[in-house]
């Protein structure tokens, strides 16, 4: 007697997606920053996703948090819907996820980090505070994330009163 095959996780686009978008819009939110709305339907040539956030002058280190919180969300993801066992089979390792992530996100995230680390003079192989302070927020909010890339799914586009009303215990702005 064999155990029974399990189905893979679904790590289609949408879902990657979602993850990933919903990293970005905890941070934002975080930061207090008012959302438009967030979708899987963006318009531009190449996207998959889209966080539109209402502008405002900010330090270029706050967008570089956001930018790396869509990544790591979505890595955190992966990690989380597949096993060890798995990826040790594909020859995958978390941080082939986590690279994954980062190229997935396509160039929007990886220029403004890029941008970020220029401005405030960080060598190619130092490493950036904002990428460990977006860890910790994913982390710490991972609840919220998972909630917010479900209705993501759901809907395919979310809009600021609905992020407001997924994530009541962050402090949003209005």
């Amino acid at each position: 007697m064999t155990a029974p095959e399990t189905e893979p996780p679904d790590l289609g686009e949408d879902r990657l997606t979602a993850w990933h978008e919903a990293g970005h819009v905890v941070v934002y939110l975080l930061q207090g920053r008012s959302l438009r709305y967030v979708t899987l339907r963006p318009r531009g040539i190449g996207r998959v996703g889209f966080t539109a956030v209402r502008p405002r002058r900010v330090e270029l280190s706050s967008v570089a948090v956001v930018a790396h919180a869509g990544p790591l969300a979505q890595a955190r993801h992966v990690l989380e819907v597949t096993s060890e066992a798995e990826r040790l089979h594909e020859g995958v390792t978390a941080e082939d996820v986590r690279l994954g992530a980062y190229l997935h996100g396509g160039h929007d995230d990886l220029a403004l980090i890029v941008e970020a680390r220029r401005a405030y003079g960080l060598a190619d192989d130092q490493p950036d505070l904002w990428a460990e302070i977006a860890q910790d927020l994913v982390d710490r909010h991972w609840t919220d994330i998972s909630r917010i890339a479900e209705a993501l799914l759901e809907h395919r586009t979310l809009t600021g009163a609905q992020l407001r009303a997924l994530v009541p215990g962050l402090p949003l702005a209005r």
